[in-house]
């Protein structure tokens, strides 16, 4: 991969995969984040080098403490279009992808503040919209993605 080499990026397409709201049950005052309301994120991609496509999955799960079900749920799929992807992603073995963390991370920050806004979206009206997705530090989460599982610990 190159070193300090500037990147176009594009946002081709937003596409909601999924989502889902269940009933809260408890009284929607006594939950918080960081309480009781817990936050799950993850992610995952595709990439098309041939046409220059990298895809990002987003996927946000809402639980109360305590209950196995989450009671709000989103994934959705980012496009970008990224001339000279080969640039910053290399694809190993044939399938084993490596990714710059700083594209990586920057690719997140938008994909988060896209989620966050479907999210939104779809939660306006209902109980839950008084809990948008939090503010997130896309370069912490990319860094703890790429801990070993003994380094989490």
């Amino acid at each position: 991969m190159e070193e300090n080499k500037d990147i176009q990026i594009s946002l081709s397409e937003i596409n909601e995969i999924s989502f889902y709201l269940n009933p809260v049950p408890i009284p929607i005052e006594q939950i918080k984040f960081g309480k009781n309301l817990n936050l799950e994120i993850g992610f995952r991609f595709e990439v098309n080098p041939d046409m220059d496509i990298f895809k990002f999955y987003t996927s946000v799960n809402y639980t109360i403490q305590e209950l196995t079900d989450p009671i709000v749920g989103i994934e959705t799929e980012i496009v970008f279009e990224i001339p000279n992807l080969s640039s910053v992603v290399k694809i190993e073995n044939g399938e084993q992808l490596q990714v710059e963390n700083q594209f990586l991370a920057t690719l997140a920050g938008v994909c988060i503040g896209t989620t966050r806004g479907v999210l939104a979206a779809n939660l306006k009206g209902s109980p839950m919209a008084k809990f948008p997705l939090p503010i997130l530090n896309p370069t912490e989460i990319i860094e703890n993605m790429n801990k070993q599982p003994e380094q989490l610990k």
